[in-house]
């Protein structure tokens, strides 16, 4: 029983910490200037990394955050090549006092969110919201995979037709790439000479 109530503490301030973390991320690269898009991007993904874990948490099937975290890494990929086209051969060069100041901002805004919970004693109230919200989101973890039929029904309700709509976006984009390399056997991107 002791161990259990460590465990949901550790739970608590792990969640907690997560979005800390994340907050003072999306903080510090609003606070700073002249950010090459990569580590915009970068950013970002961290901040997503962290959004996965917080909703693993809350669920004891990790499939929610895995498809989120897949779904937003094709976007990066999407936007990677975006960049990738209109700066071809700029360089991204690492200042250090950059990220030392990166490194500043984030303790301070650790430092002040810390004063700010600490002095209003939010620190008891947030832990026993986070407590209260573990438990109904366990609750209806537990109800939803108690029912096995409920499963078997939300990922084999539609098999075929995703699976026939996987092979005709295949066999598309087969034509696709074979119709642009017919008409013009070049690179699809245009190269900067």
């Amino acid at each position: 029983m002791k161990m259990l109530v460590i465990l949901k503490f550790f739970k608590m301030y792990f969640f907690m910490l997560i979005l800390l973390i994340s907050f003072m991320i999306l903080l510090t690269s609003f606070l700073m200037k002249n950010l090459h898009p990569l580590i915009l991007g970068l950013i970002m993904l961290t901040y997503s990394i962290m959004i996965s874990l917080n909703l693993n948490i809350f669920n004891k099937s990790s499939i929610y955050s895995m498809m989120m975290f897949l779904i937003i890494i094709g976007g990066f990929l999407i936007l990677f090549m975006y960049f990738n086209s209109f700066a071809i051969n700029n360089k991204m060069i690492f200042n250090n006092n950059l990220w030392i100041k990166f490194i500043y901002n984030m303790f301070l805004i650790h430092m002040l969110i810390m004063m700010i919970i600490y002095k209003n004693n939010l620190f008891n109230m947030i832990l026993f919201l986070n407590v209260k919200l573990m438990e109904l989101m366990s609750i209806m973890n537990y109800n939803f995979l108690n029912n096995e039929n409920n499963i078997n029904l939300i990922y084999m309700k539609f098999y075929n037709l995703t699976l026939f709509l996987m092979i005709y976006l295949l066999y598309t984009l087969i034509i696709i790439v074979k119709i642009i390399f017919y008409l013009n056997p070049k690179s699809i991107r245009q190269l900067i000479n």
